[in-house]
């Protein structure tokens, strides 16, 4: 009866599963499966006595349908929909209540124990979760934290130690900030911009210290090579004393593509605030001496790739702040209106692209990952007993993986291959579907 019943309910779960084969959008797939889980639920809870069968049926039903893909070589979509979908709940917005969040929220982790690429969620969470925090679009840190707790409980502190790493950094930077505007006010310098720092432990964020997470995919310049505007520089060798006097020993390096900064316009009729990358300010503010630059005088103040300017002035004349004339000259544009008088500029116009090549940059970062976790798993196997038939190796690997992904035995005979050239397991001479381990 009870596999009946799960039959049943992955049969009435399809469309959700047609939905993201076609391309659907994050809520739409979200809202068609939690359409599926709450009709069941309610069914199992009130007209089957849940039954512990019954759960179970539900359960398996809505864990092939959530890991359900159209093309066996790709991962299913679940995912990067979930996370998305999260993403949008979890940015700054005044069309949601808090309270009606945590609820979508709340269904969200529900709907996460389903998926079986635990570790590729957590590679599109992380992600999503640092542009919130670095951008400050999240809709609160106690929000941020509910979600990460929620998290834990399903597959404990190890899984979530790097998301909640980054909570902590956020507000010891808080801290920090506060700090050195008294230590500048103890001086009697007062600031004449409004200057935050945020300290990010490398270990705990995705991406390099010389870029983020855009900038890492898109092979960008190292932000070292950026010339900073002398109204950031003043500030940024101030704070880098400060910092050195007060933790000795540590190295700081400045990560010029995540930040950002708030420009005020004088030029236009109306007031506006923006808020813009780094590099777009940057430019922004060669204007305050000259009415027209060309592309070589960007290049030259600026001092990144001919290419990247390119892409920060395509960003500036799209939102309509620079016009561009003949030769690559650019001029500021006087007649600039928006709906808005305070926004945030977009940092690229091509964002469809880019989220493609990120789906596909966290895709080959979880598959090398995956091969270098069943690696140590096989070895720690093969340790704790020295000799391992082929089968029974790989089904302990699948037990030991299962936690954050299934691997397929493809992959894991691949590794055992690797191990072998890499001396450390070989064939027994007669027996060659047993391992054994070289220390």
């Amino acid at each position: 009866m009870a596999e009946i019943f799960q039959d049943h309910v992955f049969i009435n779960g399809k469309d959700s599963i047609d939905l993201m084969n076609k391309g659907c959008t994050p809520e739409e797939y979200v809202n068609a499966l939690l359409v599926v889980y709450k009709k069941f639920s309610n069914i199992v809870i009130n007209n089957l006595s849940n039954d512990r069968n019954f759960v179970n049926a539900l359960d398996r039903a809505m864990n092939k349908m959530v890991n359900s893909t159209a093309d066996t070589k790709r991962y299913p979509k679940s995912s990067e929909l979930l996370v998305r979908h999260s993403d949008h709940i979890l940015r700054k917005s005044k069309m949601s209540a808090v309270a009606d969040n945590e609820t979508q929220l709340q269904s969200f982790i529900d709907l996460f124990k389903y998926v079986d690429d635990k570790d590729l969620f957590q590679k599109f969470y992380s992600k999503k979760l640092a542009n919130r925090l670095i951008q400050n679009t999240t809709v609160s840190m106690d929000t941020e934290e509910f979600v990460i707790n929620g998290l834990r409980e399903r597959c404990g502190y190890e899984y979530t130690a790097p998301l909640h790493r980054m909570l902590v950094d956020m507000k010891v930077s808080d801290d920090l900030t506060k700090e050195f505007d008294s230590y500048l006010r103890g001086k009697n310098e007062v600031p004449s911009v409004v200057f935050s720092v945020n300290i990010l432990q490398s270990g705990a964020w995705p991406f390099s210290s010389n870029s983020g997470p855009s900038e890492e995919q898109s092979g960008e310049k190292p932000s070292s090579e950026f010339n900073i505007p002398q109204d950031l520089a003043t500030f940024i060798d101030k704070f880098k004393t400060f910092y050195n006097k007060k933790f000795n020993g540590r190295r700081l390096r400045f990560v010029f593509p995540l930040s950002s900064g708030t420009v005020s316009l004088n030029h236009t009729t109306r007031p506006y605030t923006i808020t813009m990358a780094t590099y777009q300010l940057s430019i922004l503010l060669m204007f305050n001496d000259k009415d027209a630059l060309n592309i070589q005088e960007i290049c030259d103040g600026i001092g990144i790739e001919r290419v990247d300017v390119y892409k920060t002035v395509a960003t500036l004349v799209d939102t309509g702040l620079l016009r561009k004339e003949d030769n690559d000259v650019f001029t500021v544009n006087q007649d600039f209106q928006h709906k808005k008088g305070k926004f945030r500029l977009p940092t690229t116009i091509a964002k469809e692209h880019t989220e493609q090549k990120e789906v596909e940059q966290t895709h080959q970062s979880v598959e090398d990952d995956r091969r270098l976790y069943i690696q140590a798993a096989i070895v720690r196997t093969m340790k704790s007993r020295k000799q391992f038939g082929h089968n029974e190796l790989i089904q302990q690997v699948i037990n030991l993986a299962k936690e954050r992904f299934t691997p397929s035995v493809a992959m894991i005979k691949k590794c055992i291959e690797v191990l072998i050239d890499k001396q450390y397991l070989e064939r027994l001479e007669n027996q060659r579907d047993i391992y054994q381990y070289l220390a």
